[in-house]
């Protein structure tokens, strides 16, 4: 699916208008948003909730919410097209499902919150 989500952010670059690679600092986006809820399931033990979990679940929303908000103020500004904009947005929506997906799955250990978490 991943492949997917990048076919459409690499489209938002070429379609609309060439050599526009304004949407791909996304990319930023989706290598760090992985990285507080690595860290807080590398320093939390056990599976109760705490401080560090909720701190690193509200970094990575925050990480996302601001993945979907750049394509918008650039095409608000006129930076890319809306078009552009509307393939970023699909691209994010697939590749964040993704990684949900990639997060939420079974793992052999039986883990409450998947297999990421």
């Amino acid at each position: 699916m991943t492949c997917v989500g990048m076919t459409f952010l690499i489209l938002a670059c070429a379609v609309p208008q060439p050599k526009i690679f304004y949407p791909f600092f996304v990319l930023v986006f989706y290598a760090l948003s992985v990285i507080p809820m690595i860290l807080a399931k590398r320093l939390s033990t056990g599976s109760e909730t705490n401080p560090k979990t909720e701190f690193a679940l509200f970094l990575t929303a925050g990480m996302v919410l601001s993945a979907f908000a750049l394509p918008i103020v650039l095409a608000h500004s006129g930076v890319i097209t809306w078009v552009a904009c509307a393939l970023t947005l699909i691209s994010n929506t697939v590749n964040y499902l993704t990684m949900l997906g990639y997060a939420m799955k079974d793992s052999e250990f039986d883990a409450p919150y998947g297999g990421m978490f």
